[in-house]
């Protein structure tokens, strides 16, 4: 794949995900502070580290957050979230590629989205307690309960989008 495609695909991506985290996102303030938000912006991030490796996932969620924030502000900018959201998309493509080499199957973006879910109930939390000082025990429950149904609906999404869009598969296998 050329390096135009994959700067067409990750620019596509990065769309996607601030349009499904900033605009449709059911967002709810705790204490003052955006704490929990309800939506689909990690998926496209996942989705580029799964077809064009853990590298431009980082980039994706990376770039996502960054551009996002200038876009549609939701509060101070806070680097430690750009690094976080670039997670989203590296530690899944790792677990991916290397551990399932590419593998396509249900369990395996299971598995690698756990990856990245972890983030989700344990840097980010961690992160808006040490700024705004809200408790853990509002943070942490709703997270656990998002990365649950994460866990079997974004797979569910991501086989599907693979069994029906086959240039999916079909990038995620050639030579990068």
């Amino acid at each position: 794949m050329t390096k135009t495609k994959r700067l067409v695909l990750s620019s596509l991506f990065i769309v996607l995900s601030i349009i499904l985290t900033r605009l449709l996102s059911f967002r709810f303030n705790l204490f003052g502070v955006e704490s929990i938000r309800i939506g689909f912006g990690t998926l496209p991030i996942m989705i580029s580290a799964f077809t064009l490796g853990p590298g431009y996932g980082f980039l994706v969620g990376a770039l996502a957050d960054f551009f996002g924030y200038w876009i549609n502000p939701m509060g101070p900018y806070v680097p430690y979230f750009t690094i976080t959201s670039g997670l989203y998309g590296l530690l899944p493509g790792l677990v991916f590629y290397y551990l399932f080499k590419k593998e396509v199957k249900f369990w395996n973006f299971a598995i690698s989205y756990l990856a990245g879910g972890i983030v989700g109930i344990s840097i980010t939390p961690y992160l808006i307690h040490s700024l705004w000082g809200v408790p853990y025990a509002v943070l942490i429950p709703p997270r656990i309960v998002s990365l649950a149904i994460k866990f079997f609906l974004y797979p569910m999404i991501i086989s599907m989008l693979y069994k029906r869009v086959p240039q999916l598969d079909q990038i995620t296998h050639s030579t990068i």
